[in-house]
């Protein structure tokens, strides 16, 4: 089963680029970031008010959202604020981007659930989209093949009581879902899901 994984036909991985937006008035800082994260891989947006932040978030449902907090038309914290009041986008993790790194700000970032206080100058980019990745939990998704001929497969089928032939369609075959459940200490974890493909 999982010994056979190296062999190419195998595995079959997804790559979803992940998603974040950049919410900040500060035009040259958000395209700095922006320039960063796309190097890394990702999927970027940039909105330059909390308002335009808010709007797009709404749409974009991005996996990780990266503010300021002193904006025209919205705050930072009032976008987070409606972040959290809107179903599709309360659980999106939001790190704030402080010019000036006040006390009071990152208390109150971190009432309203902010992942993250970052201050301009004290983590370099390449640390943001790395703190960023520890926050999503959707990067890349992994398809093991699960071979029911293997004493592994069979092993592991009498363990979780599946059916005695728990076997897919003729034309498809079955695969482990493996999907990061990455945590803040960067434990390497993953859910595990029976598919048939």
């Amino acid at each position: 089963m999982l010994k056979e994984a190296h062999n190419k036909e195998d595995i079959k991985k997804i790559d979803e680029k992940p998603k974040v937006l950049i919410v900040d008035d500060d035009e040259e800082s958000a395209n700095l970031l922006k320039g960063v994260f796309k190097s890394g891989g990702f999927e970027v947006k940039a909105a330059f008010d909390g308002l335009e932040g808010f709007d797009m978030a709404t749409k974009f449902l991005p996996d990780v959202i990266i503010t300021g907090i002193v904006m025209p038309r919205m705050s930072g914290f009032e976008m987070m604020k409606n972040l959290k009041g809107s179903v599709s986008t309360a659980k999106i993790p939001v790190m704030v981007f402080s010019h000036l790194g006040r006390q009071e700000d990152k208390e109150e970032a971190q009432k309203m659930g902010a992942r993250d206080f970052i201050i301009r100058g004290m983590t370099t980019p390449a640390d943001i989209v790395k703190k960023s990745l520890s926050y999503i939990t959707k990067c890349k998704v992994y398809y093991l093949r699960f071979d029911i001929q293997d004493a592994d497969a069979r092993a592991l089928g009498k363990d979780f009581n599946f059916p005695p032939m728990f076997e897919c369609k003729e034309e498809e075959r079955m695969f482990i879902k493996l999907e990061p459940d990455n945590k803040k200490d960067f434990t390497p974890t993953f859910k595990a899901t029976f598919v048939c493909k």
